[in-house]
């Protein structure tokens, strides 16, 4: 299936036309301007290639509205987001950023939670006063030229268009580096809030670099504030783990139903690199992660982990290409949804074992709760292995609860709802357990009970005081 390419063509046409606006950034985000026209180009002489689910996400349904975009860079909202903002998961002790829209903001006090050395700024501001150093990593894992499948040994060889519009339309986003052999105490915790009053699409980037023997905990939240318009978040997120460095990153959306959200991550592990990947929708509108890992190092260690709860009019797609190149490498990933209503899911999750890349050990784990008639899952997981000294194992369920469980419960006087919301918050318990971050796991475990007891953490009902003005430093 080919997606509409006026969908896409809009925005080649919408930079074409404001090209001046747009190479007015800092010289390493103008260079990959070219090379995202380039790419958008050629991805619409091919035909744009639908996302490859079962019951694919169409790039028509994310890019097809017309949203506006901010190229004059005007504060459209003024909340209090540095000073006030706590996000759902309070008591972090985190140094705090905001991206406003696609404002990069930082809280006061920010860089007094981070050890010397390490940097957490604007990605604008960092290529205008280091762009050697930006040059070095931007798009270089988010490439346009040489597509991620092409790169991964898989027959599609056309250019991502999703990532090709973030970095032809990317103003601004946060760079993070840790040197090397810098532990981050506090965890770091960047803030996306869609705040504009008019339909807006955000275009953010965040950059991840860890040196050799770093480690460095990322929480990124995604929520929307009170009155916002429709919008489109697209964001793409390099990650580089050198050599016997920690990251791990977390990812929670709580967003309205009209914050639509197309998320990208491309992350790269050296020799005896770990990377945990946590991810928890809890509220939005039509999701789709990508998560696209290359395991090119000896002796690495891979987690992979999503959970996902969705109510009538939602949808959340998690499609993961993982690559063992290395030896001795290890996987783990665990997914698992819980659809309510006429809610819609899918997952697709490719393993590639490289020749080479002997003693891997990857174990892939999809499953999924179904609470109505009408909720519908797509599962396609897939192995494909070059190499035959490795353990391998796949596996996708979808089912609905036991109701000889919820009877049981309900002959020892717990309500016939009440046992149905027990049963799911503990068929997710073990995705919430595997995260290390006590602090954010039992948050989390307050927040998937809060919501399936009908409650939100969103922006609508945050205890922030959205109106003054953002404080920035």
């Amino acid at each position: 299936m080919k997606a509409n390419s006026k969908s896409i063509e809009q925005y080649l046409d919408f930079a074409n036309q404001y090209g001046a606006a747009l190479t007015a950034a800092p010289a390493p985000i103008a260079a990959l301007r070219a090379v995202a026209v380039k790419a958008i180009e050629d991805a619409l002489d091919q035909g744009v290639a639908e996302t490859e689910t079962i019951e694919p996400s169409k790039l028509d349904e994310f890019f097809g509205p017309d949203y506006g975009i901010n190229l004059e860079r005007r504060h459209l909202s003024a909340p209090n987001l540095a000073a006030a903002f706590h996000c759902g998961v309070p008591k972090l002790n985190s140094a705090l950023a905001v991206v406003c829209d696609d404002f990069f903001i930082p809280a006061k006090g920010m860089e007094a939670r981070l050890p010397e050395g390490v940097i957490l700024m604007s990605l604008a501001r960092a290529a205008a006063e280091m762009p050697e150093f930006v040059e070095k990593y931007l798009g270089r894992l988010a490439g346009c030229t040489t597509p991620l499948r092409q790169r991964f040994n898989a027959p599609a060889q056309r250019p991502d268009v999703a990532t090709a519009l973030n970095t032809l339309l990317m103003q601004d986003g946060v760079l993070l580096y840790v040197p090397a052999g810098t532990r981050v105490e506090s965890p770091v915790q960047i803030v996306n809030l869609a705040a504009s009053a008019v339909p807006m699409l955000n275009p953010r980037r965040v950059l991840i670099v860890a040196e050799e023997r770093a480690e460095v905990r990322v929480l990124l939240c995604d929520h929307t504030q009170e009155g916002a318009a429709p919008c489109l978040n697209i964001e793409v997120i390099e990650v580089f783990a050198a050599e016997d460095s920690h990251v791990e990153l977390y990812d929670i959306e709580e967003s309205n139903a009209t914050s639509n959200r197309y998320w990208q991550l491309y992350a790269r592990q050296a020799d005896r690199a770990h990377l945990t990947v946590g991810s928890c929708y809890l509220h939005g509108g039509r999701t789709r992660n990508e998560y696209r890992i290359d395991a090119a190092g000896n002796h690495t260690e891979t987690a992979l982990y999503g959970l996902g709860i969705c109510a009538d009019g939602q949808s959340l797609d998690n499609q993961v290409l993982l690559r063992h190149a290395g030896q001795h490498g290890s996987s783990r990933q665990l997914f698992k949804n819980a659809l309510y209503g006429d809610a819609r899911g899918a997952f697709g999750g490719k393993i590639i074992v490289e020749e080479g890349a002997a003693y891997t050990d990857a174990v892939q784990t999809n499953r999924n709760l179904l609470a109505s008639a009408d909720a519908r899952m797509n599962a396609a997981p897939q192995l494909e292995i070059y190499c035959d000294e490795v353990k391998c194992g796949h596996g996708a369920t979808t089912g609905q609860l036991d109701e000889r469980a919820v009877f049981y419960m309900q002959t020892r006087g717990i309500p016939r709802e009440e046992a149905k919301r027990m049963l799911t918050q503990a068929f997710m318990v073990d995705v919430i357990d595997n995260i290390s971050f006590e602090v954010l796991r039992q948050r989390l475990h307050a927040l998937v009970d809060a919501r399936l007891s009908g409650r939100s953490g969103n922006c609508d009902t945050c205890a922030s005081a959205c109106a003054k003005d953002p404080e920035v430093i």
